[in-house]
């Protein structure tokens, strides 16, 4: 992935290319704290991390929310993974999507919604309530992506109700053989509507 460190940025420093493989400009993280600086106009909407990699290794994808879960799943052996940034999933990336695979497997975050309460929510006033519920953006993206997709759509999930072990937000969050476990016992969307909503 030739990752490099930016010393004047003081940032991760992630290559991003289009679906053919031409460099498009840098994915930047801080060391100390999750924020992302990313290249001016990085064309986020209009391509997926490593879409030139996953095209020629599968006809399934994974598809995770960031460039280091991407990473982290291909030492594990996965090299069909994307990664849609900044939480968006567009209508050129569903297009994508179908033109290159066959299934897809969704793997966002599962976030905390205690964590994602807002003090002047729209959404919840929307629905007649006073207060803000919380919400789940790697949920909701999740969601996105599966209304937006035109092909074959399962759900990494641990099981028996439990979408990640211990309450992990990220693949990250897991050891490896739990992100192998997900991927493996993946289920389709009527199962995760049963089981996961």
């Amino acid at each position: 992935f030739k990752v490099g460190y930016s010393q004047a940025k003081d940032r991760i420093a992630v290559p991003m290319h289009d679906e053919d493989g031409n460099p498009v400009g840098v994915v930047g993280r801080s060391i100390d704290k999750k924020r992302f600086t990313n290249s001016k106009k990085l064309p986020t909407s209009q391509t997926l991390f490593n879409l030139h990699r996953a095209k020629r290794a599968s006809s399934s994808v994974i598809i995770v929310e960031s460039s280091f879960d991407v990473m982290l799943l291909h030492q594990l052996g996965y090299s069909n993974a994307v990664a849609c940034l900044m939480g968006h999933f567009s209508d050129i990336h569903a297009e994508q999507i179908d033109k290159y695979f066959d299934t897809c497997i969704i793997m966002t975050d599962n976030d905390d919604p205690e964590e994602h309460k807002q003090s002047q929510c729209r959404k919840c006033y929307k629905e007649g309530l006073s207060s803000c519920k919380g919400h789940n953006p790697g949920r909701d993206l999740a969601a996105n992506i599966k209304s937006k997709v035109n092909i074959d759509v399962l759900w990494a999930v641990s099981g028996g109700g439990v979408i990640y072990p211990h309450g992990a937000k990220a693949p990250g969050d897991m050891t490896d053989e739990e992100n192998r476990f997900a991927i493996k016992n993946a289920c389709n969307s009527l199962e995760y509507r049963l089981w996961y909503n």
